[in-house]
């Protein structure tokens, strides 16, 4: 599958869309909200100067309340900035200048995304007919190039680095046979080398991610990044979460309903893989190009806030279908969409009925370019 061409979130504004299906990626973005506001103040305080622009990015944005919560958190920095310096709040006038990009794959809904950053009320307030901040689109692969040398100040990255460049070549024989036939990830079924590939996907692209963001980073300049993850002490080979888990259960249920051929579920590969911390670590400390500030792990429940276990199997199995809706339909087509979300719901009850928690593990680390 080409991710450039047709992976995606769930479009619209619809009740399976993404924009309205992502409060797990909110939920993790708000906890480390103080860490962001503190890098923001910080930027924006060694930043300021006669015709220097400040220059953001957040990569892999998508669309719904993340990105527009850091479109206003930034505005919000700079308003209180322009308070302290006791200026006219004319941001020509002291000679300072924001440009935010909002980037993802060219196939992300970035029409809903701009028309929702152009209702917030942050970016109606002009001073002097200049907006506090000015933001365009940056489509393209994080994995690439997207920018020109040393003009990135701030880098920003929520629940995306997780998502692999591509599905990994060596899940297939030198006969073209599946390796991981029955799994769409790794499992307690799947052998050593399911695990093997998978993490030298993500090693070769997060390596290939430092190197490009080395390059388009200022020197001192820093890159805030949030992931799904995995425990450090998990099992390397075995461990998945709970998404993984029933999207494998509603495929091979769909097999047996007559929906699914067998064959299209051994070729099908889930495009990400969650790291643990340590490994990581492990990649940023041998690409050299940043130095880790800090690091957090934050363990959470999905929807745990909803008690009912039917109508939080709704909200679990809507925020799958959200994020893997655009792979399930380009292989398996767009009939089985509907069944493949009864299913989802059928099994998210199943894992919340027999207190299976639907636990995430974010990964957070805050790099600085040396």
């Amino acid at each position: 599958m080409a991710m450039n061409k047709h992976f995606h979130m769930s479009k619209g504004e619809g009740e399976l869309s993404y924009s309205r299906n992502s409060s797990i990626q909110e939920t993790v973005w708000l906890m480390n909200k103080q860490l962001l506001e503190s890098v923001l103040e910080s930027l924006f305080k060694v930043s300021y100067g006669v015709d220097k622009i400040c220059n953001i990015v957040d990569l892999g944005c998508g669309v719904g309340p993340v990105p527009l919560a850091l479109v206003s958190l930034v505005s919000n920095v700079i308003k209180g900035k322009l308070k302290e310096l006791e200026c006219d709040e004319s941001c020509d006038e002291v000679g300072f200048k924001c440009q935010i990009y909002m980037n993802d794959l060219p196939s992300n809904d970035f029409s809903k995304l701009f028309k929702d950053l152009m209702s917030l009320e942050g970016l109606q307030t002009k001073y002097d007919g200049n907006p506090l901040c000015f933001f365009m689109g940056a489509p393209g692969s994080y994995y690439d190039r997207l920018f020109h040398h040393n003009t990135l100040d701030f880098v920003h990255a929520n629940y995306a680095l997780h998502w692999l460049s591509q599905v990994p070549a060596g899940l297939w024989n030198e006969h073209g046979v599946p390796i991981n036939k029955g799994d769409i990830y790794m499992s307690e079924t799947s052998c050593k080398a399911v695990g093997n590939v998978y993490w030298t996907q993500f090693e070769n692209d997060f390596t290939k991610f430092l190197k490009n963001r080395s390059e388009e980073v200022v020197p001192n300049g820093c890159m805030l990044i949030t992931l799904l993850g995995r425990p450090n002490d998990s099992d390397f080979f075995t461990w998945r979460n709970f998404e993984h888990a029933i999207i494998n259960q509603s495929l091979i249920a769909l097999i047996s309903e007559g929906l699914v051929k067998e064959e299209k579920l051994d070729n099908f590969n889930f495009p990400a893989y969650h790291p643990s911390m340590d490994q990581l670590e492990s990649v940023v400390k041998k690409e050299g190009s940043f130095l880790i500030e800090e690091k957090r792990i934050v363990i959470h429940d999905s929807a745990s806030e909803i008690k009912n276990k039917h109508e939080r199997a709704q909200v679990l199995a809507k925020s799958t279908y959200a994020l893997s809706g655009s792979l399930i339909s380009h292989h398996f087509g767009d009939q089985i969409l509907q069944p493949f979300l009864d299913k989802l719901v059928y099994f998210a009850f199943q894992h919340l009925d027999l207190g299976y928690l639907p636990q995430n593990h974010s990964l957070t680390i805050l790099l600085r370019k040396i």
